[in-house]
């Protein structure tokens, strides 16, 4: 009866011992622990952007916000200030938002969907100054009336021309107001672990301040604002073309208010005189009738003018300029 010989052989048994790790070798536990790298994810905060990614988005939205500042939509005089720029899941965004809210959705194309999101106070205070009251209590915390909804809603359709001349210096898009939402219990336009990202602005209109934010969707945003980047930075091997910035730049600067006033002369009083000064006293200026008067722009005198009327209003006409010797 044959047996299988199952004794190795002295050139078998040398290559085993050749394959074993010998205790020199051997990498002690806390090493092997330390060569391994363990990456977090966080999963409230999703993929970020990177730092030329975030320049390019902050290039775009500052120039929306001056532009807006200039623009004076409806009529209404605001101050837009960015605040911050964060990349959070949908649910995070969705869960920050307070209830009631005003909510405008976008669609936007290549973008898909945008949200703009209006602290309430603020959006109160747009419609009642463009029903004509500049004063009244401080606005509340309260749902906006369908008036009010209207008319804020009509404010951010305006800004949307804005938004997309922001954008235009990197990819051409296109915004179109879809729905306005007061409950974010309701806003389910993507799914909760949705990368997205958030800028955010302070936003003045009267003495009402609160916050004024975009949400844009992380993975559509993202080769845009790269091709912007390189349009930056000249690496995209177009030349870059400095006069389209230039244009965009004057285009921008035009729409901007100056403050011009004309001063028709000074006097100098006594304090007694000042002290028995009355109704219907006349106090003589500096300057005779037929001389120019000095018009400023801010504290600096620009231009010499000539005092007359327009209609039923008080004008000057532009004689001169003021030279810096004067």
């Amino acid at each position: 009866m044959e047996t299988n010989d199952t004794t190795l052989s002295p050139e078998e048994l040398s290559a085993l011992r050749e394959a074993a790790p010998s205790e020199e070798s051997t990498v002690a536990p806390e090493e092997r622990s330390a060569a391994v790298k363990v990456v977090e994810y966080n999963f409230r905060q999703p993929g970020q952007l990177s730092s030329t990614q975030l320049r390019a988005l902050n290039t775009v939205h500052e120039y929306f916000s001056k532009n807006m500042q200039s623009s004076r939509l409806s009529g209404v005089d605001i101050q837009l200030a960015r605040l911050a720029v964060e990349t959070v899941s949908f649910s995070s965004f969705i869960g920050s938002l307070s209830n009631p809210c005003f909510v405008v959705q976008l669609a936007c194309d290549p973008n898909e969907i945008v949200l703009i999101d209006m602290d309430i106070p603020v959006a109160r205070s747009l419609s009642t100054v463009m029903l004509g009251d500049l004063g009244g209590d401080e606005p509340g915390q309260t749902p906006l009336t369908s008036i009010e909804q209207s008319l804020t809603g009509g404010w951010v359709e305006k800004a949307l021309p804005i938004l997309a001349d922001a954008w235009a210096m990197s990819t051409p898009v296109s915004f179109e107001l879809k729905t306005i939402e007061t409950d974010p219990r309701f806003i389910q336009v993507m799914p909760d672990e949705t990368s997205v990202v958030v800028m955010t602005f302070h936003l003045t209109v009267g003495s009402v301040t609160g916050q004024f934010s975009i949400c844009y969707q992380l993975e559509p945003l993202q080769p845009m604002l790269e091709g912007l980047s390189l349009r930056m930075t000249g690496e995209d091997g177009a030349p870059v073309d400095t006069s389209t910035n230039s244009e965009r730049l004057l285009t921008s600067l035009k729409k901007v208010p100056f403050d011009m006033h004309a001063e028709l002369g000074c006097s100098t009083l006594l304090a007694n005189q000042l002290i028995r000064l009355s109704v219907g006293d006349v106090v003589c200026l500096d300057r005779n009738m037929d001389e120019p008067v000095d018009l400023y722009l801010g504290d600096r005198p620009v231009f010499r003018a000539q005092l007359g009327r327009k209609g039923d209003q008080l004008a000057v006409q532009v004689t001169g300029r003021v030279t810096e010797e004067e």
